[in-house]
């Protein structure tokens, strides 16, 4: 830990600091095997504080870590000083020159970031990575980076114009391939070593490998001895300087793409077929197999990819994924026509081809969902050889796999002779970990065998570096070590990554330990049935890819908004693992009421898109609400809590006299003691009350004349359509009566339990949802059962069953959104409910909840079926609101901040457009924040409806 005195001379630099036992946990992982806590964390916002922070240090004699998205593979970006995100504040693209193809990137731009910018101008960047949601620049060209199209585009470094470097004493130094600047003596002394050694670079680098050996970049070097600095900069890991910002070359957008897809019944056939492809010259080549792809059967946010792909109805046990740019009809028939493998598919249409890529990109992620405690590992993921080395290859590491009984997946980079092999191990045991010594020592050698490259793509880091030496040699080990030297003489930078010093192995710094496994204080109440069974096994799902980090919609919203790791879901597993290791100061039930869980887990917002957007199925939603519910067991349950709890007892309290309450609600009086004593801001004006109750409205209707042509449906009034919008449930009431059904309400039905359960208040839910369970069981199943809020849905459709409930699976199968069986209905009858010309546009806003569990194109298609009207889905994720988060003045500038994206979107439509929102939470929002006053389906429908079909 540094001392108060180090703290101070590093706060000094201007820049800001973190030295907080949680910041330091967060980042002692990335998305290796591996877990290092470092002394801080800096997040400089400027290259001068960048400069000075390591001035500093080296003052102190303190080392110092560059880091980007923290998603390699091996523990590169990981270290016990101090760690310097280059990430969060340097996020800009600073200049375009479309005639030079040369763009200036901060080195925290994610690649997707500057593709999107690029696109509009016809260009991209060339090298691809499957992590481009959250990949670096910097990052990329630290690792030199390359993905599946490197048989075109190569790696990252070769697009890399010039740099803006952070040395190791302080100093900022520009570089290009004719101006080294600064670094000139360097240049110098580089090109002499290169020199020196060029017939060992010969014999130890040999040519041939699409991928890049590792070390310093000698190979390179030698054959292209003017841009000698850049190529040594490039794949250097932060070893030699930190990178704050890149000039990089960029290549026209392709006029035409095509994929076609080989499907084989065995691995070595789909790599024979590899190598007799190459002669049609693809971009890329990508092998999938089986283990790889059966871990996307279930998964809603791959359905679509595995229909597709026919996985289910004509299973195969790999499949080959080719990639043309140029002359595509006549390349596609010429694979069609060799007839290779079982069968073959044709892809020309966008849409089709990123089903196929977003299947194949979120490789290694499915893989580290896997159901169990042994998972596929990163030891042996990152050999290349040239590509007709391929099948051979494969054959010696698949017999050495059978030698050990070891299954494994085999996916990756064909066309570049790059197999990403994953071992599946149990690093709990020490069998495991004995297993991952051995493989990675017998992988090693097999490399050596092949001439092949033993970090090809994802670095050296911790996992590599003791190996280097036996694939370089002691003389281009020494070579190394003189360039180490000349960059960074004190060995500050990155220490003991690439110049191996003894600190780290590939099975020691492990996260993973038989010695210390997490255990729980308290006996879990959830089921989490949809995954893994069991609270720990989904904590443990998270493999730190940093999928979270992504910048879209809808995972995670607070970390878009904020950009801190603490409040990203990979953030708050992290947390709450060390707090249940007993990392962060206290120790079993105590670590439940710890500060930093009252942060990261108090910010989550519930929204349920970390369950089905992220690869592993993290479920934070469902981790979270078990926490809570355990400290509320042994410190008892809160104020706010307890009354929140009970929505339907306010509710009712409230419509006896909604005059009076509303007063009391809205008065600015009433709204200070609010906050005072509840915390609710004052700013937010609570839902008012009816002043009739939906249900009483209900209830008073002239009965439907039987029998309805379309029979009955149940329509769930939850609390929000009875105490305070009964027009939205009057709306579906006119809706289902026009379209021939006649409408039933749930009599003596309770609270959904909604509110209780996002309060941790899970006994309290489980009472409430036994008791509906218990009346719709006693109703006739043929009834379906309609919804017009999605949380209350979300309940029956999925928590209920969370919660061990009888009846729950039976009864979620009859629960629809009023909205998706209106489409289903529509679909299979167009005519069956008549619409009028509504001549307006809808922008659909779609709950979180609604999203995490359907596909949820059918509302667009459902709004549009009003007659001269237009729809469209908002590209938006989380409003905000989240139930009572929203309203809570500690949480209420956070709200405002995850609700921007959506403001945004909103602000940019035409005044006329009617803006609809399922959610009660996502409409308050909305009218919280913006003169509109949104709809609900229910309504835009009846709106549409002739008067006529009108029974009151």
């Amino acid at each position: 830990m540094l001392t108060p005195r180090q703290q101070a001379a590093l706060a000094a630099t201007g820049c800001e600091l973190d030295c907080r036992p949680l910041t330091r946990q967060l980042y002692a992982t990335d998305a290796s095997l591996y877990e290092v806590l470092p002394l801080g964390v800096a997040f400089p916002g400027t290259a001068a504080q960048a400069a000075a922070v390591l001035r500093v240090a080296a003052e102190l004699g303190i080392s110092v870590t560059p880091r980007g998205a923290g998603s390699g593979l091996t523990g590169g970006a990981l270290n016990d000083g101090l760690i310097l995100d280059l990430a969060r504040h340097n996020r800009r693209i600073h200049a375009f020159d479309p005639e030079r193809r040369l763009v200036r990137v901060g080195a925290g731009v994610v690649l997707d970031q500057l593709n999107q910018f690029l696109k509009p101008h016809g260009f991209q960047f060339g090298p691809d990575v499957a992590t481009s949601s959250r990949a670096t620049l910097g990052g990329m060209i630290a690792n030199n980076s390359s993905g599946a199209r490197a048989p075109r585009f190569g790696c990252t470094g070769e697009h890399v114009a010039g740099l803006e470097l952070l040395l190791a004493d302080g100093r900022i130094a520009s570089v290009d391939a004719t101006h080294p600047g600064i670094l000139e003596p360097l240049r110098q002394r580089l090109e002499r070593l290169v020199e020196l050694h060029s017939d060992d670079i010969r014999h130890h680098q040999p040519p041939g490998l699409v991928k890049h050996h590792p070390g310093y970049a000698l190979d390179r070097c030698l054959e292209d001895p003017a841009r000698a600095l850049l190529h040594v900069l490039a794949g250097s890991e932060g070893t030699l300087a930190g990178i704050f910002s890149a000039e990089l070359r960029v290549v026209p957008l392709p006029r035409e793409k095509g994929l076609a897809v080989l499907f084989f019944p065995s691995i070595p056939e789909a790599l024979q077929a590899t190598v007799a492809l190459l002669d049609l010259q693809p971009v890329a080549i990508e092998h999938v197999d089986r283990i790889l792809f059966d871990q996307t059967r279930g998964q809603r946010a791959f359905q679509a990819a595995r229909d597709l792909l026919r996985l289910d109805e004509a299973p195969a046990e790999a499949f080959l994924i080719v990639e043309f740019y140029e002359d595509v009809v006549e390349r596609l028939q010429a694979v069609a026509s060799r007839r290779l493998g079982q069968r073959t598919l044709l892809l020309r249409h966008e849409p089709e081809m990123q089903l196929v890529w977003g299947l194949r990109k979120a490789g290694l992620s499915l893989l580290t969902g896997m159901a169990g405690p042994a998972k596929p590992a990163t030891c042996i993921e990152d050999v290349a050889v040239r590509p007709e080395q391929l099948p051979a290859y494969y054959a010696a590491v698949a017999g050495l796999l059978k030698k050990l009984d070891l299954s494994a997946c085999f996916y990756g980079h064909a066309a570049s002779g790059l197999l990403h092999i994953r071992p599946v191990l149990d690093l709990h045991t020490p069998q495991g970990r004995r297993h991952l010594r051995l493989l990675s020592d017998e992988v090693s050698a097999l490399c050596r065998e092949f001439n092949g490259s033993l970090a090809a793509e994802h670095g050296v880091g911790i996992a590599r570096t003791e190996y280097l030496p036996h694939h370089l040699g002691p003389r281009l080990m020494q070579a190394c070590a003189d360039i180490k030297n000349l960059f960074d003489p004190r060995h500050l930078l990155n220490p003991g990554k690439i110049i191996p010093d003894g600190r780290f192995h590939v099975d020691t710094r492990l996260r993973t330990t038989p010695e210390a496994p997490l255990a729980l204080p308290f006996t879990p109440r959830l089921a989490f049935a949809a995954r893994d069974g069991s609270f720990l096994a989904n904590l443990e799902q998270c493999n730190g890819c940093g999928g979270c980090l992504k910048a879209t919609p809808a995972m995670c919203p607070t970390y878009i908004a904020t950009g801190e790791e603490a409040l990203s879901t990979r953030g708050r597993a992290n947390t709450l693992r060390a707090a249940l290791a007993g990392k962060l100061g206290a120790e079993g039930l105590r670590a439940l009421t710890l500060a930093e869980l009252d942060y990261t887990l108090g910010t989550c917002l519930s929204c349920k898109a970390c369950q089905t957007e992220c690869p592993s199925n993290v479920n934070l939603a469902l981790l979270k609400a078990e926490v809570l519910q355990a400290r509320h067991t042994h410190h008892g349950l809160p104020l706010t809590a307890r009354l929140m709890s009970h929505t339907d007892r306010l509710g009712r309290l409230g419509c006896a006299a909604p005059r009076l309450a509303n007063f009391l609600l809205h008065s600015g009086p009433g709204r200070r003691l609010w906050q005072r004593f509840l915390g609710f801001s004052a700013q937010r004006l609570l839902p008012a009350f009816a002043a009739q109750r939906f249900d009483a409205w209900f209830d008073r209707r002239p009965p439907w004349p039987s029998p309805a042509p379309r029979g009955s449906v149940f329509l769930w009034d939850d609390c929000f359509t009875r105490y305070h919008h009964p027009h939205i449930g009057q709306a579906a009431v006119h809706v289902l009566e026009a379209a021939g059904f006649e409408v039933l309400r749930l009599r003596h039905r309770q609270c959904c339990g909604r509110p209780a359960f996002s309060q941790g208040n899970l006994d309290e839910a489980a009472r409430l949802g036994r008791h509906n369970l218990q009346l719709l069981a006693a109703q006739p199943e043929s009834l379906p059962i309609l919804f017009l809020e999605p949380s209350c849905w979300a309940m029956f459709a999925e928590d209920y069953r969370e919660l061990n409930l009888p009846h729950a699976a039976a009864i979620a199968g009859r629960c629809l959104l009023f909205s998706a069986f209106l489409d289903d209905l529509l679909c299979r009858e167009p005519e069956a409910l008549p619409l009028q010309p509504l001549p307006r546009a809808a922008a659909i806003h779609v709950h979180c909840h609604a999203k995490a569990l359907l596909s949820t194109a059918f509302l667009a298609r459902l709004a549009a079926r009003v007659p001269h009207s237009t729809a469209r889905l908002l590209d938006t994720g989380c409003c905000g609101m989240a139930g009572a988060f929203g309203y809570q003045q500690e949480h209420y500038a956070l709200s405002l901040q995850v609700a921007r994206p959506l403001l945004d979107q909103l602000n940019a439509l035409p005044p006329d457009a009617q803006v609809i929102a399922e959610g009660a939470s996502c409409r308050q929002q909305i009218e919280h924040l913006t003169p509109r006053r949104p709809w609900h389906m229910a309504e835009w429908l009846a709106a549409a409806l002739p008067r006529n079909l009108r029974r009151f």
